[in-house]
């Protein structure tokens, strides 16, 4: 079943998938996207704190360059500490079963550099006139929804089920900070397991992609399938450039790249 994203690309990204996972290379050159996606989480992280107008959301507007230089090395580092947390977690495919608020709050933890995190304490604003996060005090409610509604989308689409997961982790903003980073680590998660590359988001676009969850988010609220799509597709065009770079780099014979 597919709700969200467009089904011809769904079905691309099937076929493509099926072609190359016979490959012994292939798991080696999606080993090498994530980690490319990882420093690419760190760059798009590195462009927010370096960029005046973005910093106020982060908490660094009153800090010295070097000092954001420093945070956003640190930043990187972080993000690979929360992607070997992760890949240890369901290793052997079942990591939609061990997804819980836990292993948000541990990943969140780590992606800030820390041991553990928990939820927000005070209320947030994204500074989107349709838009307001849920209260403090929902969202631990909100984020187990956000769990549960995960895990029965995974049961008929795995794709929309990642893409799903970042999204609702993003709009939630269960954490002070980091939650952006934390929801496109489970997504790629989620894809991981289902032998795909990650979504891709290089710092070029991060003013893009910030922009497009600003204008997506208030669909959410509304459940408006529609105004949702965008951002499904986008995430999804992403783990298709991937499937396409793994087979530029693999060296197949005809019959297997006949798409």
């Amino acid at each position: 079943m597919v709700r969200y994203i467009d089904e011809s690309l769904y079905e691309e990204i099937l076929v493509k998938k099926k072609k190359i996972e016979g490959s012994p290379e292939y798991y080696d050159k999606r080993k090498t996207l994530v980690i490319q996606d990882l420093r690419s989480i760190g760059d798009v992280y590195s462009f927010w704190i370096e960029n005046p107008e973005l910093r106020k959301s982060l908490l660094t507007e009153n800090k010295q360059p070097k000092t954001l230089r420093k945070l956003a090395m640190h930043g990187i580092q972080n993000v690979h500490n929360s992607w070997y947390f992760l890949s240890e977690r369901g290793k052997y495919g079942g990591f939609i079963k061990e997804l819980n608020a836990e292993v948000l709050k541990k990943t969140n933890g780590l992606v800030q550099g820390e041991r553990f995190n928990d939820f927000r304490s005070k209320d947030v604003s994204l500074n989107i006139k349709e838009y307001t996060p849920p209260s403090y005090e929902k969202v631990s409610k909100k984020i187990n929804e956000a769990i549960s509604k995960v895990k029965e989308i995974y049961q008929v689409n795995p794709i929309e089920a990642a893409v799903t997961a970042h999204l609702e982790i993003a709009a939630i903003q269960p954490f002070m900070e980091g939650n952006k980073r934390t929801a496109r680590l489970i997504q790629d998660r989620i894809l991981y397991d289902e032998g795909l590359p990650p979504a891709i988001i290089s710092a070029g676009e991060g003013k893009f992609y910030r922009n497009l969850l600003c204008k997506v988010l208030p669909a959410y609220d509304e459940g408006d399938v529609e105004g949702q799509k965008e951002f499904y597709n986008y995430c999804a065009s992403k783990v298709n450039n991937g499937l396409d770079d793994i087979l530029g780099d693999l060296v197949l014979e005809p019959a297997k790249i006949n798409l």
